[in-house]
């Protein structure tokens, strides 16, 4: 224990000596071989630097069974009861249940008009019936007058008088012209409640299906797992956050999904500003935050042409990144789970190199500071956490030292 405690408080004091003295000149007896053998110099190095761009998002299924708002006659429709995301169910459960008031009002309504359809086409097959009946008496009235007319027409000339032969004549064409007027009106008036009778089928047939459709609905408002699965709640489309109990949701919009566990993929977004860094093909790691012990190598599936808002009246902008992720290995993940996925967008091999702690990248141009203090204009290229690609301004083996920020920040 005394050899552990005189360990401790070497280390400690040579830590605080080589904190004294970060630019690597003389500061005295404490900063001789303990600082020396910590600090590692800073050297300008041949080497490959890896261009990497964390995106953040989550999991989610490739493929899916997707539950959507059914279309009904009315357009908006509240969610009545909705299962809780995560949720196991076995097919033929009921996962949404959707407010359905307004379609039995409906069915209601509609259930009396296909009653008063119904009595319109009785009411007027009936009346049909009875105008036929006066039409056809009509007729056999005028073909008994026309009978009656023609017998009188059989007189012999000789008989009667000229003028009462003649007006017998007349009686006759007279009631053949009311006879064929009579069987005109009574195919008129068939023809007529023929149509009219049609007119009243198609509205009591369109009133059935009005209903037909109605009571449908009813079943449809009631959304059951077409298998076993887990339960991911859809998200609200301006809001920016899940479907809840009272929401009011459109036809078309998933309300819910059951994912395919065994296929995922990573959601990601990339900010605006960052627009043309990431293309499909490159490879990426990714780190769910609930396993991240594990991490998993994936690649850049697609980028969305547009770039988005998260929320309703967001002043920020972001594309959608989906990534692949590898077929096994996945049992334990789950959809909603937040990922970091560290994109390669480029490599720089055989670079000349310089690490940040020797650079002052706040300044145009960039300054690199020597070993001797002096400090030098210098051309910059990509970067990461440790190390920057030089273009012009040092050359390979050039000792550096560290900069004012940084032995202010020491």
């Amino acid at each position: 224990m005394p050899e552990r405690a005189g360990l401790l408080g070497a280390a400690m004091v040579a830590g605080l000596l080589g904190a004294c003295d970060p630019a690597g000149g003389s500061a005295g007896l404490g900063s001789m071989g303990a600082r020396k053998g910590m600090v590692a110099p800073l050297v300008v190095s041949r080497g490959t630097l890896e261009e990497r761009l964390l995106l953040t998002g989550e999991l989610e299924a490739d493929r899916s069974e997707v539950l959507v708002a059914p279309r009904t006659q009315g357009w908006g429709i509240a969610i009545r009861w909705l299962a809780q995301e995560g949720a196991l169910v076995r097919k033929g459960e009921k996962v949404v249940d959707l407010d359905n008031t307004a379609v039995l009002e409906t069915i209601s309504d509609l259930d009396l008009a296909v009653s008063q359809a119904d009595i319109d086409l009785s009411s007027q097959q009936a009346t049909a019936a009875v105008a036929a009946e006066d039409k056809r008496f009509e007729v056999e009235t005028q073909r008994i007058a026309l009978a009656k007319a023609r017998l009188d027409a059989t007189v012999s000339p000789e008989l009667v008088s000229r003028r009462e032969y003649q007006k017998f004549q007349l009686a006759v064409r007279t009631a053949q012209t009311a006879l064929a007027t009579a069987e005109d009106d009574l195919r008129a008036a068939q023809a007529a409640a023929r149509l009219e009778q049609e007119v009243k089928r198609i509205t009591l047939a369109k009133a059935h299906r009005a209903l037909e459709s109605a009571t449908e609905e009813i079943d449809a408002l009631v959304l059951t797992a077409p298998r076993d699965g887990v339960v991911v709640v859809g998200d609200h489309p301006w809001e920016g956050r899940k479907l809840q109990m009272g929401d009011t949701v459109w036809p078309g919009l998933t309300v819910a999904k059951l994912p395919d566990l065994g296929s995922m993929v990573v959601e990601a977004v990339l900010s605006d500003v960052d627009d043309g860094r990431v293309r499909p093909g490159m490879t990426a790691r990714c780190l769910v935050d609930a396993w991240p012990e594990r991490p998993l190598e994936a690649q850049v599936l697609s980028v969305s042409p547009v770039a988005r808002e998260p929320e309703h009246q967001s002043m920020r902008r972001f594309f959608s990144v989906v990534l692949t992720l590898p077929a096994v290995g996945l049992e334990d993940l789950r959809p909603g789970l937040s990922v970091k996925a560290d994109v390669l967008v480029a490599r720089h091999e055989d670079a000349l190199l310089a690490p940040r702690a020797a650079l002052d990248t706040s300044t145009e141009p960039a300054r690199a500071w020597l070993r001797s203090g002096e400090a030098v204009d210098v051309e910059l290229g990509a970067c990461d956490a440790q190390r920057c690609v030089v273009l012009a301004g040092l050359s390979e083996g050039d000792a550096l030292g560290r900069g004012p920020a940084a032995e202010v920040a020491g």
